[in-house]
């Protein structure tokens, strides 16, 4: 996974000279590169390091050379730390939004006609499994009525048409399976606002799912891991990547994701949480926050997604006492991911 990520920097780092000469603010550290999520904390000692070199830089050396070393310094900076941890099991804060909500739609915002007041459009989530519903909402004060339209992204034909209910400031309905195709959906809502129309339009995901998540099938400590095995139901064989987070009660512990290819039928996949992850007093270890993905195996084939039929899980069989507590050790690859980065950005030894 890690090797993916090492890609994904070489071309950040290309990009970076015309980024960095337009917006030279930009934080190298907001970068999340694949599954491995960059630490955001930087060492002090590296940070005084970083702009003692931008001090000391020559007048004829290029200002776009300069932010690119120091960006690509910042992101070997967080890859080293990033390898304190087990690529498959990584920590997580309350601050990982797009970890904990993996699913979260971002509504749809416009102002009213030149007023300080904005409509706006919502959806209980961004990608929908058949037969999920999707809910939708308009917000903003004065809307009198309001419909929707459903249809395909491209096209102009709406598949679907319904008046939306409106209750005070706002105006909803829920779209059944039968009223949505599947694919790239559009959802356009028609708002009447104080006798003037405001349309604002989402996109989303509808698609039938590949697999489903029964539930798990058993857990175990193997050496630094708590292993974790789930009882897959697939529909349509492939590559699979399964995601979870891990918590004690209410706190988020980490992220994890196994991958593994799935023939049809009942397969198992398996999830592991690293020692370093998992604190030594435990009191309340779970799962939730399930994604399930097929991944694309051909140019061209966009990644399917499953459901799940659990939505939370409860580990109360493992006795964490019995954990191995080595530290993690990066593999061969993931060193040398490090020392071609350290390279890359011009780190002295």
């Amino acid at each position: 996974m890690r090797i993916l990520a090492l890609s994904m920097m070489i071309s950040a780092l290309i990009a970076l000279i015309i980024w960095f000469s337009m917006t030279p603010d930009v934080s190298a550290e907001s970068i999340v590169l694949g599954e491995t999520k960059l630490v955001e904390n930087k060492p002090k000692a590296a940070n005084e390091a970083s702009e003692s070199k931008v001090t000391e830089s020559t007048p004829n050396e290029p200002i776009e050379k300069m932010h690119v070393e120091t960006a690509a310094q910042n992101i070997a900076i967080g890859y080293r730390e990033s390898l304190k941890f087990a690529p498959y099991s990584q920590p997580l804060t309350v601050n990982d939004e797009d970890r904990l909500n993996p699913n979260k739609f971002i509504p749809i915002s416009t102002p009213l006609f030149g007023e300080e007041q904005s409509i706006s459009l919502s959806l209980n989530k961004f990608r929908f499994i058949k037969p999920e519903p999707v809910e939708v909402w308009v917000e903003g004060e004065g809307i009198e009525k309001a419909q929707v339209q459903v249809g395909l992204v491209g096209e102009k034909k709406a598949i679907h048409r319904a008046e939306m209910q409106v209750i005070g400031g706002r105006a909803q309905i829920k779209l059944e399976a039968k009223q949505i195709p599947l694919g790239d959906i559009s959802i356009k809502a028609i708002a009447d606002v104080g006798g003037e129309e405001v349309i604002l339009v989402a996109h989303a995901k509808y698609m039938q799912p590949s697999a489903r998540l029964r539930g798990v099938a058993s857990t175990r400590i193997e050496q630094s891991d708590l292993v974790i095995s789930l009882q897959m139901d697939v529909q349509e064989a492939g590559i699979y990547r399964v995601r979870a987070n891990l918590y004690d009660g209410e706190l988020p512990l980490a992220h994890l994701v196994g991958k593994r290819k799935l023939g049809e039928g009942g397969e198992i996949i398996t999830l592991r949480a690293h020692q370093s992850v998992i604190p030594k007093s435990v009191e309340a270890l779970a799962l939730n926050t399930f994604v399930v993905e097929r991944m694309s195996s051909v140019p061209g084939e966009g990644t399917r997604y499953g459901t799940s039929d659990i939505m939370e899980a409860a580990l109360t069989d493992v006795d964490i006492s019995k954990l191995d507590r080595t530290p993690y050790a990066p593999s061969e690859k993931e060193l040398a991911s490090l020392a071609f980065l350290e390279k890359l950005a011009g780190a002295q030894n």
